[in-house]
């Protein structure tokens, strides 16, 4: 396996920012929690520094896959396993009211790759997803979908939100940066990420070899 690109770098300090916006953000809200709120605005804030402080750490968790020469290892498990303790997670931390759902075929056999940033790497993605989409509330709707064919396993990862730019220029903050970061370590292990905009949503595949 190849060391770190220069891209991961780049990437590494992308996310130092974006750890250091959230950081602000949380802070902001806290001063917010000295005035007097009432118990919606009290809540509202709460909302806003769990789910900053939550989308802070899967980024701080890719940061050695992302400047280290070698990965460790996650233990193995299953696909069904791998995305059972993502939709976990999410579930325990809150969808900010958006529908999100785990699909596919579960029932596979193979094996999720035994790398440490697998996890962290969905979570982000994720996160990032349903951030873009929580201003339509229960309206809006994102979906983890396992697909199985010759070349391996895909993930795709659907929503029904706005178009957004996740080429590889776009500026690197919020979901494009999940997605670059995903580029990265996937084009190392020699897998690959697409996306796909159309006028019923986004598509962010991840092909896992």
């Amino acid at each position: 396996m190849a060391g770190p690109s220069e891209s991961g770098i780049e990437l590494a300090f992308a996310i130092a920012h974006e750890v250091g916006n959230h950081l602000g953000g949380i802070r902001l809200q806290a001063h917010l929690l000295d005035d007097e709120l009432d118990a919606r605005e009290m809540a509202q804030a709460s909302v806003l520094i769990d789910g900053l402080a939550g989308r802070s750490g899967p980024l701080l968790s890719l940061l050695r896959p992302l400047l280290a020469a070698d990965w460790r290892g996650a233990g193995g498990e299953s696909w069904a396993g791998a995305l059972g303790r993502v939709a976990q997670q999410i579930e325990d931390e809150g969808t900010r009211g958006v529908r999100f759902e785990v699909a596919g075929a579960l029932e596979t056999e193979r094996k999720a790759p035994d790398f440490d940033w697998v996890h962290p790497l969905l979570i982000a993605l994720v996160e990032s997803t349903l951030a873009h989409v929580a201003d339509r509330g229960s309206q809006a709707s994102v979906r983890l979908e396992l697909v199985e064919d010759d070349e391996g396993v895909r993930l795709d990862l659907f929503d029904d939100g706005d178009s957004e730019d996740l080429s590889p220029e776009a500026a690197r903050r919020g979901r494009p940066l999940a997605v670059a970061i995903a580029r990265d370590l996937l084009a190392r292990s020699g897998g690959s990420v697409e996306t796909e905009v159309a006028e019923s949503g986004t598509r962010v595949g991840l092909r896992f070899r």
